[in-house]
């Protein structure tokens, strides 16, 4: 009797450990993201894919309260590669990509909010024509003049998830980030950039929380 209890309840582990894992996979996702930028008053769009953190796996916490309905918040990691361009009207056009990582609580609600933060390139182009003096004193207009950067960003931001209640696979948010272009001028340089965004989740799975 006692082996046959030992047998019934190592399995009974194993099964449940293989319906955890199975969830946990179906609740990653790929999301494609579009969005507009503006530099407080200068406009320009981003663009970019994120992918989840296969060695970071979610992590689900649940609030359990009195006479309400019990919280699930989950939390997710993701890597991030963008395409972000603004445009500055009569100074330059900035062209920067960057790599992100992402991390985002999502609420059954389809509440979500996330912080992001990575390194990235920059390449501006000045606005107007160029023109190169030699020492011989020769001019000539310089095609696509403009300066290279090292870029740091770092942001936050709120969304909702409408996956979560209507079945449709988007996310939109709204974040504020940071960005420092150096050396820009012997100095550092910080920008404030505003998002607002959609993000479409590739992989979509309408049980990505689960409900205990």
């Amino acid at each position: 009797m006692r082996v046959q209890i030992v047998i019934l309840t190592i399995f009974n582990c194993l099964l449940v450990q293989a319906q955890t894992d199975s969830i946990s996979n179906a609740s990653l996702h790929t999301d494609i993201e579009f969005s507009y930028l503006s530099t407080l008053i200068y406009p320009g769009i981003r663009t970019g894919i994120e992918f989840p953190v296969p060695l970071v796996k979610p992590n689900e916490i649940v609030k359990i309260k009195e006479h309400k309905k019990n919280k699930t918040i989950k939390k997710e990691h993701f890597v991030s590669a963008n395409l972000n361009w603004y445009h500055h009207p009569d100074f330059h056009d900035n062209v920067y990509i960057t790599a992100e990582w992402v991390m985002r609580r999502t609420r059954n609600t389809g509440f979500i909010s996330e912080f992001s933060c990575g390194p990235g390139f920059s390449r501006t182009f000045l606005g107007g024509t160029t023109y190169r003096v030699t020492d011989q004193g020769d001019i000539s207009v310089e095609k696509l003049a403009g300066y290279n950067y090292a870029l740091i960003t770092a942001g936050g931001g709120i969304g909702i998830d409408l996956s979560m209640k209507k079945q449709i696979p988007f996310l939109a948010i709204a974040k504020m980030n940071l960005i420092s272009m150096f050396p820009y001028n012997s100095t550092i340089y910080f920008r404030p950039v505003l998002e607002f965004g959609i993000r479409y989740i590739l992989r979509h799975d309408s049980n990505r929380l689960i409900k205990n």
